[in-house]
């Protein structure tokens, strides 16, 4: 008895688990879900790149030191030596933030977020896109400042 019991119970927890895995749109690096299902969201409700409200001009506090010490992570750079730069706020095509990969499934539904680009006062650059809450984040590949070449002579 107890066991039909156990096994029943099994069964429906595992129908619940097989039926909630299509609505996860897109994962990120570190197991986040990058956004959830746009059910709820009619095509007309979904603004555009243009129409995006203005929320705030600055990132979060909280996004942007949790942004540093992530990149601190990455790099081994100390987070008081990455500084912010500038800071944009971006409609985003997808759950993956636009940089979801070929393999990747990523929701189709338009994201408000930020752009935040940090340096370490010389010659790297790193940009990193957000959703809106700061929950989700992508790294994009590290840009290198051109160097100047000094004229011989």
């Amino acid at each position: 008895m107890k066991m039909k019991r156990l096994n029943g119970l099994f069964k429906v927890i595992l129908i619940v688990l097989l039926m909630g895995t299509p609505l996860v749109g897109c994962t990120g690096t570190g197991g986040k879900i990058a956004a959830g299902t746009p059910s709820q969201a009619s095509p007309a409700s979904i603004p555009s790149p243009q129409a995006s409200p203005v929320l705030n001009s600055k990132p979060p506090a909280t996004l942007v030191s949790s942004l540093q010490q992530d990149l601190s992570k990455q790099t081994g750079i100390p987070t008081n030596k990455l500084k912010m730069v500038e800071s944009k706020q971006k409609t985003w095509s997808d759950g993956c933030l636009g940089l979801g990969k070929s393999e990747e499934m990523c929701s189709q539904a338009m994201v408000q977020g930020w752009q935040v680009t940090f340096s370490d006062g010389g010659t790297q650059r790193w940009v990193y896109r957000t959703n809106g809450s700061g929950n989700v984040s992508r790294l994009e590949m590290p840009m290198a400042q051109p160097k100047t070449v000094q004229p011989k002579g």
